[in-house]
């Protein structure tokens, strides 16, 4: 059952009334809160100060040490009275752990499980104590018999008992305005004086209001009074407490006094003995380091002043990494440790500016020097002759961080190369006759060199242009070592040179050897190919290869020096072997357009220079690297070609030294390959095309004047096509050999099927006009004696004469297959004729007749040898029957 004293309270321990922001999770806490916060520590005993202006409403004079503060704080502190009616006997109730600590009903399984677990229910039962005895219901049968009586009378009192009403007593409380609490209350504030004050500066009837106020003040103060009465009588035993103990404060308070006066002694004579002392000693040892700073100081000023002589006599023995690195040392010492001086004021200005005439003397000097040694006689093969000269005047540049030098490098290398390309061109000039004047104003040169004056310009230049370059290498290879030296780069940590500086510099360097490269090449190619007149032009192969040598060493030579490969001169030397084909491939052009025109289409002797080539091509399979035209010997009357003999005109002649001299170009000058291989395809075609129009167009009855176009001239113009079919594979394994894979080659094959199919047409044309003839022969023919006909014999001399005219043309195969689609044609013309004649073959007299006079012709094809002699007579004759 719980105490009386507690269930008529509510807890009061969850809030502080003078801390109202703090929230209590337990009793404990709450009571931890008021013994270190709310409450007093004399000695051992604690007063409590829990309550309004910090005084306990319920103090007690009894035991006030730290057990009974606590009982005073549960007491009073931790619960409020309850606003419900007093406690009866029906407020009693039982508690919770009452009913769970029942030992005979053990462990809840439906309520507890669901948060503890399984593991709470009990796992074994607990049996009664031997030591209690045996309690039944008999026990308290007396009892009930009793108690019940009582209770039924109990119940009947209860219901017939009679309402009380409470009178509530009424307080009247008067409430104090709380200006009255204010500590300070200054009456001379109007805001003030109106609130204690009311109405006063408003009323007409003073007197009255006065009166009034004086009665509301009056009041006020009887209630203060009460309250102070009230307060007193409640604190009376902590007051009377107080006096008692008020002697037994005074002693402790006079004897506090007395050990504060003798702490106070010890205290002066501490300070006097073993603190002025010591302390004396630190301000004379601080007034002696601050007079070693301002003697250091004076001397730090008198070396200061003495900077600029100093610095004048370092010039003058030409040491300006040292002159700079003192200028430097000065403007940091002025900034730091001189910075509030007023004598210097002006010298950081001074030397600032003493920095920039040495910058610009430095880039004066570095400019005479760079003019004197770049422009030295090039007998002269020395290194850098006034190398510690030069070292210096860098240093000093590169110790300003000042990059612009190079610059004046660049310019000054610029000028010498061009003054050398100038001397060269005024020196090969100067040889041709006088009527030619020579002009040579600023950077441009307003002349050209002729198609020979390039390779003696070539051949001067490259030495000097060389000999330069080398010494601008080691005027930069001398920067760079300048660059990487300590004394150069800096010691401090503001001067010393980044990555970045060191990278930047590297940069600069290697990008000016490559503009001078490029410069150089440039101006030499510009010479080279300025104009195209044909003046200008070379006309000779081997000067295109030796300008083509000189230049491929030219630029192999400055790649050596400078690392960097220009393609100036041969982007020059391109535009000069264009030039050199574009000439060379209009005349060769116009050459065999007009050989073509006035070609009469008949066998031509072959020169034996044209046959000691072919026989070299034919002996190595392939076109030599070195054309070589042997003479000494007699003409020949047919081209030799692979121990086979080919009659061909004058035309394919042309053509194969015109394609042999454009394959020598090919290796002469690989850059216009392309180009090249467009001129051969297009005189090709040129040739395939003007012989179709003039042989089996008949052209060349009006051009060259001829009266009909022969079965000669048509198996002429065959067999000179097989020699430009002959040479095509030929020249386009040089082109592979020679060339890059970007080469396009696909025009090769083009023009190969197209001269294959003109050979065609040549052989179907001799075929037609072969057959055109017998059919008009067979026309006539009538199946009669006399055998042979006059019909057959002139069908054999046909065919005589077309092996006449083949036979020094034509090889015997070719000839062979023309013969065997003639002999086809004559069978089916034949034919076509027994079947308008009706004539069969039934061993009739006509059929003997036919038989006759075809073996009478197929003993004509056997003596030209133009078919199989093996055949039998009787298949051939029995393919003439056949439908």
């Amino acid at each position: 059952m719980e105490d009386k004293n507690t269930t008529n309270k509510t807890p009061a321990w969850q809030n502080c009334v003078h801390c109202p922001n703090l929230l209590f999770n337990s009793a404990t806490e709450f009571e931890r809160h008021i013994h270190e916060k709310h409450s007093i520590k004399e000695g051992s005993i604690v007063l409590c100060q829990y309550g309004q202006n910090g005084i306990c409403s319920a103090l007690q004079f009894g035991d006030l040490r730290k057990a009974g503060f606590k009982y005073h704080i549960r007491q009073h502190h931790l619960y409020k009275n309850s606003i419900n009616d007093d406690w009866t006997f029906y407020s009693s109730s039982q508690n919770l752990p009452a009913v769970l600590n029942d030992p005979n009903r053990g462990k809840q399984n439906n309520f507890f499980t669901k948060t503890w677990g399984d593991s709470f229910t009990d796992k074994v039962d607990i049996y009664p104590s031997p030591y209690l005895p045996v309690i039944t219901l008999a026990h308290f049968e007396a009892y009930c018999k009793k108690i019940s009586k009582r209770f039924r009378r109990h119940r009947q009192l209860k219901e017939t008992l009679p309402v009380k009403s409470k009178t509530p007593v009424v307080e009247t409380v008067c409430e104090i305005p709380s200006i009255f609490y204010e500590q300070s209350l200054a009456l001379n504030d109007p805001q003030n004086f109106s609130k204690v004050f009311p109405g006063l500066s408003n009323t007409q009837d003073i007197n009255s209001t006065i009166r009034s106020l004086q009665e509301t003040l009056s009041t006020y103060l009887d209630i203060i009074e009460m309250k102070i009465s009230k307060q007193v009588a409640q604190k009376s035993d902590a007051f009377f407490h107080a006096m008692l103990s008020h002697d037994t404060i005074m002693e402790q308070m006079a004897r506090a006094v007395k050990t504060v006066q003798n702490t106070r002694k010890d205290i002066k004579d501490v300070k006097e003995n073993l603190t002025d002392s010591p302390l004396k000693l630190i301000s004379l040892t601080r007034i002696n380091k601050n007079l070693n700073n301002v003697h250091e100081l004076l001397k730090l000023m008198g070396t200061v002043q003495q900077t600029q002589p100093m610095i004048q006599l370092l010039l003058s023995t030409s040491d300006y990494v040292a002159a700079l690195d003192l200028i430097s040392s000065t403007q940091r010492v002025l900034s730091t440790r001189l910075s509030g001086i007023q004598a210097f004021r002006h010298l950081s200005p001074q030397l600032t500016e003493m920095k920039r005439l040495i910058h610009k003397m430095l880039s004066n000097e570095f400019q005479r020097f760079i003019i004197a040694d770049i422009n030295r006689p090039l007998k002269d093969t020395t290194d850098l002759p006034e190398r510690d000269k030069i070292v210096s005047i860098v240093s000093g540049i590169l110790r300003l961080k000042e990059f612009d030098f190079l610059d004046i490098f660049k310019m000054e290398a610029m000028t010498s190369i061009q003054t050398t390309i100038k001397q060269c061109v005024i020196e090969i000039i100067s040889d041709r006759d006088g009527s030619t004047e020579i002009v040579l104003r600023g950077s441009n040169t307003d002349t050209w060199l002729l198609c020979n004056e390039g390779i003696i310009f070539l051949q001067k230049v490259t030495p000097n242009i060389v000999n330069l370059f080398r010494r601008i290498l080691s005027l930069c290879n001398l920067i760079l070592d300048v660059s990487q030296m300590s004394d150069i780069t800096g010691n401090d940590s503001e001067d010393i040179w980044t990555q970045d500086e060191l990278l930047l510099i590297e940069d600069k360097i290697k990008k000016l050897i490559i503009s001078l490269s490029d410069y150089s090449n440039e101006k030499c190619a510009n010479l080279i190919v300025t104009k195209t007149d044909r003046d200008y032009v070379f006309t000779d192969l081997t000067q295109l290869s030796k300008l083509s040598k000189l230049i491929e060493n030219f630029s192999k030579d400055c790649e050596n020096i400078t690392g960097h490969y220009s393609n100036s001169m041969k982007l020059a030397l391109r535009s000069f072997a264009m030039k050199y084909i574009q000439n060379l491939h209009s005349d060769r052009r116009v050459q065999l357009t007009t050989a073509l025109n006035s070609e009469r289409w008949k066998i031509a002797d072959v020169p034996y220079e044209l046959q000691s080539v072919i026989s070299k091509i034919c002996e190595i399979g392939e076109i030599p690297s070195t054309l070589n035209y042997e003479s000494g010997k007699a003409d020949g009357k047919y081209l030799i070609i692979d121990k086979e003999s080919y009659a061909v005109v004058a035309t394919v002649q042309l053509l194969i030294k015109i394609l042999l001299e454009y394959c020598d170009a090919i290796k002469q000058s690989p850059d216009i390959v392309q180009y090249l291989v467009h001129c051969m395809l297009e005189l090709m075609r040129l040739f395939n095309s003007r012989c179709c129009q003039l042989v089996l167009g008949a052209g060349a009855i009006q051009s060259a004047g001829l009266k009909t176009i022969s079965t000669s001239n048509l198996a002429l113009v065959s067999r000179s096509l097989q020699v430009i079919l002959w040479l095509l594979p030929l020249i386009k394994k040089l082109l592979e050999k020679n060339s890059s894979k970007d080469l396009s080659l696909g025009g090769f094959t083009s023009i190969e099927s197209d001269i294959t199919g003109h050979k065609k047409e040549i052989e179907s044309k001799i075929c037609f006009i072969v057959s055109n003839m017998l059919n008009s022969q067979l026309g006539g023919w009538e199946a009669k004696p006399p055998v042979p006909s006059q019909t057959f014999r002139n069908i054999s001399k046909h065919l005589v004469k077309l092996h006449e005219a083949l036979i020094d043309i034509l090889p015997l195969e070719q000839i062979r297959n023309i013969y065997m689609k003639v002999h086809d044609n004559f069978k089916d013309k034949l034919r076509e004729q027994l079947s308008k004649m009706n004539i069969v073959a039934n061993g009739s007299p006509q059929h003997g007749v036919v038989t006759s006079e075809l073996t009478f012709y197929l003993q004509t094809l056997k003596t030209l040898r133009v078919i199989n002699e093996n055949d039998p007579e009787d298949n051939i004759l029995y393919d003439i029957w056949l439908h």
